[in-house]
Parts: C-alpha cells; sequence; structure tokens
C-alpha cells in the first residue's frame, strides 16, 4: 500500500513535536556512559547490538541550547566507515561488521532526550493503567548490561490519532480534514510534566510542515539516512503545503486520581486539533 494522508500526517507531526520539544525545552542531557555487548534476536546474526543505559539520542543536529546536544558519529575510533549503525531511538550501536565481539564494551557520549516520543495505537486507559514501562536510568543505577533495545522507556510521550473526519470547504470538491492527535505524557515529577504541557499549550495557531512518508529521516534501523539530520533544514527542502494547529487543550490527573497509579509516574494530557485543506477524492 502506498503511503496515505494519515501517514503523511503522523509523519509530519512526529518530527515537529519532538523538535519542538527539544529546541523550546532543551529536553535533553549530554550523558556518558557504556555500551554493552549483547545479542538481539531480531538482528541478522552476525550483527551485534552494543546497549546503553539511555534511550532515546538526540539526532537532530538543529537543536541548540545553553548546552547544544552530543551528537556521536564516532566510538572509540568505531565509526560509521568501520560497519557501525547509531540506533538513536534505542539508545545503542549496532555491529555489523567485526569491528566488536560479544562481550565487548565500549564508552561514549551522546544527548539523551527529557522525554522519549512514540507513535502509538494503544488507547489512554491501557498506556496508563498497565504501566509496563520501565524508567530511563538516567534517573535510577545503571544496569550492567544496558537496556532492552525494545523496551518503551519513561519519560515519554505518547502520540495517537483519536479522530479524523473531512468537512465540505470549497467549491470544486475542496474539503478541509480536521484530525485529533492525542499525547499521553508520562513524567517522573510535576515540574518536568509542567513543562512539557506549558510548551505545546503555546503550540497552537503554529503550521506543522508537511513532509512526505519517505522523508522520514530514520532508517529501519533507527540511524540516521545519510548519516546527519537537521529538521530545520529538511521542512526547508518540502513546500507542498502544511497542517494547522487549530486548538490545543492540556490537562492532567487530579492529585487524587495519581495515587490510583501503579508507580509514581505523573500523568498529562494534550489535545491537539489539527486541520488542513485537500481534495481527497482526487
Amino acid at each position: 500500500m502506498k503511503p496515505q494522508y494519515q501517514h503523511e500526517l503522523m509523519t509530519s507531526f512526529f518530527l515537529w513535536f519532538d523538535h519542538e520539544l527539544l529546541q523550546k525545552g532543551e529536553a535533553y542531557s549530554n550523558k556518558t556512559g557504556t555500551l554493552y555487548a549483547q545479542s538481539d534476536s531480531r538482528l541478522p546474526n552476525s550483527y551485534i547490538s552494543l546497549q546503553s543505559n539511555y534511550k532515546q539520542w538526540v539526532n537532530d543536529s538543529s537543536i541548540t541550547g545553553a548546552i547544544n546536544p552530543i551528537i556521536p558519529t564516532d566510538f572509540e575510533g568505531s565509526g560509521r566507515a568501520n560497519d557501525i549503525v547509531f540506533d538513536f531511538e534505542n539508545g545503542r550501536l549496532i555491529e555489523t561488521g567485526s569491528v566488536v565481539s560479544a562481550g565487548d564494551t565500549l564508552t561514549g557520549t551522546f544527548a539523551v532526550k527529557d522525554f522519549n516520543v512514540y507513535l502509538t495505537n494503544e488507547t489512554e486507559e491501557d498506556l496508563i493503567i498497565e504501566n509496563k514501562f520501565k524508567l530511563n536510568s538516567r534517573y535510577g543505577t545503571p544496569t550492567m548490561s544496558g537496556i532492552e533495545p525494545y523496551d518503551q522507556v519513561t519519560p515519554a510521550i505518547f502520540l495517537n490519532v483519536e479522530f479524523s473526519r473531512n468537512e465540505g470547504f470549497a467549491l470544486g470538491g475542496m474539503d478541509q480534514t480536521k484530525s485529533t492527535i492525542k499525547a499521553v505524557v508520562l513524567a517522573d515529577s510535576d515540574y518536568q510534566l509542567d513543562g512539557a504541557l506549558s510548551i505545546f499549550t503555546d503550540s497552537a495557531r503554529k503550521i506543522v510542515p508537511k513532509i512526505p512518508f519517505s522523508g522520514h529521516p530514520s532508517t529501519e534501523y533507527g540511524d540516521i539516512k545519510g548519516g546527519s539530520y537537521n529538521y530545520t533544514g529538511l521542512t526547508a527542502s518540502y513546500t507542498d503545503g502544511s497542517f494547522f494547529i487549530d486548538d490545543v487543550t492540556v490537562s492532567k490527573f487530579s492529585q487524587r486520581a495519581q495515587t490510583s497509579i501503579p508507580g509514581d509516574i505523573k500523568v498529562g494530557f494534550i489535545d491537539f486539533e489539527i486541520s488542513t485543506e485537500r481534495f481527497p477524492r482526487s
């Protein structure tokens, strides 16, 4: 199946959301840590995963702040030219040649997001009640083997399209497509939760640049296509339309409701009302 409107919407919104959080909130910190070689059944047998205790890593070189994020390109001389894949989403390296062996470790420095950002199809009730997430080890004691590569890790924000509808807008078959995107925010403190909610409250009536599904900068292994990714540069290369954020509503659990949630996660919600004009029947 070729990409449809919703694929394009979520690609564009996900990249915009991640950039907005990192740039406006400086929601990252530079870390130095050990990467531990471990097997991964989802990878070819000849590949070795070198897993850190932190995920996700920042990969957007357009992000600047009081301290700029460190985006790794090399670890102890084991760079891209030596068959190393950088899996920014899972906070690890993947060795595809013969640079490292099982049991080896590397040490590196990289920028870690304050919030991991995920696309999901789960309801907010399932996300909150099941509470099956791991805590990013920057808030605890690092393990001696690295965090599991496919575990979803908090603090995190989960994005999902809740509703979408077309309304007649102009003669000639133009509709206005209106979508509601919900963000479920799982934070580790009230300060962190309030910061995320504040950033996106101020995003009402902003423009989200349209990026085609094929324009997503990540590869199947979580690395960057072409070796570097700059969000502002990427959006400048696509000029075919945009999405408009009509309204943003934020809320959070009351203190009483908060006590019923397993663990000490602070929960908030962001509802984005988004519209764009298009010809869906052409």
